[in-house]
């Protein structure tokens, strides 16, 4: 697959700088998408063959989506909102960009709690008392679970999208161990996932047809 070419909306984050790095190392093009004062963090990637940087006060922003997505096969987006990031405004964006490029294949990050849950998923308790305690506590805090659960709303009603939400327990910057898949009810707070299984689970779902229109539950391959 190295004829491929993806956009990572978010790349100069933590897990975005992984999925730079990765894409890279699978010889797929990159046009990595960052807020102007975050460019610098993607210095290391300058010279790789392939790469392009493409940054905006917010990557939200329609246009600057719009010529991200200019020739790209898929993108990968962080499903976050964060201070002036809104999560509900970049699925509204992307939408638009999306369809003016003719980009189906969209896969998103997504936390234990801040996803929709696919029908007959269930909660355990400590998962039902985390989505209705923290999200009013939220304003104490730079997020919003409320606005990033509405996200999730909208990418599921994009009937022309082939899209993956990738839900993710806590992430460590730990080496990597690899990764598999669970129900939602089976994780717990002891859970954690390298950064880098992490990229890998998103970039191999992007090639992975069974996991169009599914939200789903990835964690450590080692035992907890």
């Amino acid at each position: 697959m190295g004829s491929m070419k993806a956009a990572i909306i978010g790349a100069a984050g933590k897990t975005g700088t992984r999925l730079v790095r990765e894409s890279l190392a699978r010889g797929y093009e990159v046009v990595a998408v960052c807020r102007d004062e975050s460019v610098r963090k993607l210095d290391e990637f300058a010279t790789s063959d392939g790469f392009t940087v493409i940054s905006a006060p917010v990557v939200s922003d329609e246009e600057t989506l719009n010529q991200a997505l200019t020739g790209c096969d898929a993108v990968v987006a962080m499903l976050i909102t964060a201070r002036r990031l809104k999560a509900t405004e970049l699925v509204t964006s992307l939408a638009g960009a999306a369809s003016a490029n003719e980009v189906k294949r969209l896969v998103f990050t997504a936390g234990e709690g801040t996803a929709v849950r696919e029908e007959g998923e269930v909660y355990t308790l400590r998962q039902r008392i985390m989505v209705s305690v923290i999200p009013p506590l939220m304003w104490l805090t730079p997020y919003s679970m409320s606005d990033m659960l509405k996200s999730s709303k909208l990418v599921n009603q994009q009937s022309d999208w082939e899209w993956t939400i990738m839900r993710a327990p806590t992430l460590r910057d730990t080496p990597p161990t690899g990764y598999r898949f669970c129900k939602i009810s089976e994780v717990t707070s002891k859970h954690a996932l390298s950064r880098e299984d992490y990229a890998a689970c998103l970039l191999d779902s992007l090639t992975n047809s069974e996991h169009h229109r599914r939200t789903l539950t990835v964690v450590s391959a080692t035992p907890e």
